[in-house]
């Protein structure tokens, strides 16, 4: 049997939790069309009788500021590049050069084989020229890795939407990885995150989908409660905003707003345990938790603080 691990990396928005759903056959991670939705590493398992490839979707890259959220996303990136046997560096042919090059640092780290997958395929369909500069930037990478850990490998083109090119991929892992026992025993995980993580996600979902474009990065979700045993199946959740404004504004007038977002969030939660739930949301104030590390990490987002220090010092 074929194992190992696969990174995604590329910008936000390039398509890197849709082609981990695609592949899956379900959604482990959430998809928006708001840039940076992803935060967290998030592992999507692929068991077959040919073998076993743990994918590591990533926060999308980009330039963070030192000590918040951002700079915890990018954290994220960098323990995911640290050991993987394949990166899967996923382009939007919308991009251009000057906003990807920052990826190709991120690249140089990586001690691992390197496929450039070039996603939204369809869109050449019409309109070929989003597609002229990228034969280009894949000469640009393979030059700017010589030297280092990285070994360029081909670059390919793949819908993840549609899911064109996705299991001739799928195949081309395999085929790369080595030889291996599982990393994960049971055969039907998907991923290594629990239902409690997932549920929090969907609910994180629905903010970015109901709510104004700067708001949803100003929540986090924390499950209070998660009763498997009552039935149905009884949630408490809470919604964290940074200032009293925000929390009207998840709130709406007479509640609306928080009726519609946990509405919309059951629905989901409901088709992932395949039950019925009963799914409450409160909200609360916690000032600034994106930029304080204390109260980012009772989040569950910690900073690693040695590797904060290093680049400032840098």
């Amino acid at each position: 049997m074929k194992s190992g691990v696969v990174a995604l990396i590329g910008r936000p928005n390039v398509g890197k939790s849709t082609f981990l759903n695609t592949i899956l056959q379900e959604t482990i991670s959430i998809v928006t069309p708001k840039a940076q939705t992803t935060r967290d590493q998030i592992r999507g398992i692929v068991t077959e009788d040919r073998g076993q490839i743990v994918f590591v979707d990533t926060p999308g890259i980009h330039r963070a500021k030192e000590g918040g959220i951002n700079e915890f996303m990018i954290q994220e990136v960098r323990r995911a590049l640290d050991g993987p046997d394949v990166v899967l560096y996923l382009i939007d042919p919308n991009s251009k050069p000057e906003a990807e090059r920052l990826v190709i640092d991120f690249l140089k780290q990586a001690d691992a084989k390197l496929i450039v997958v070039v996603n939204k395929a369809d869109l050449r369909k019409y309109d070929m020229g989003k597609f002229a500069w990228l034969e280009g930037f894949v000469t640009e990478i393979q030059t700017a890795i010589e030297g280092t850990k990285c070994k360029f490998l081909k670059a390919v083109e793949i819908s993840a939407e549609r899911d064109e090119g996705v299991q001739t991929l799928l195949t081309d892992m395999f085929e790369l990885l080595p030889e291996g026992h599982p990393l994960y025993e049971d055969p039907d995980s998907l991923t290594d995150r629990s239902s409690r993580f997932v549920v929090s996600e969907l609910i994180r979902k629905q903010l970015f989908m109901k709510l104004g474009d700067e708001l949803p990065y100003s929540c986090a979700v924390e499950i209070e409660s998660f009763l498997e045993n009552k039935k149905p199946i009884t949630i408490s959740a809470m919604i964290y905003v940074e200032r009293d404004s925000q929390k009207g504004m998840v709130i709406g007038a007479g509640g609306k707003k928080i009726k519609e977002i946990g509405s919309s969030a059951r629905v989901e939660i409901e088709a992932l345990l395949g039950e019925k739930v009963f799914l409450e949301l409160r909200v609360k104030v916690l000032e600034a938790w994106t930029s304080e590390s204390r109260k980012m990490k009772g989040l569950g987002y910690g900073l690693d603080q040695k590797k904060s220090k290093k680049r400032a010092q840098r």
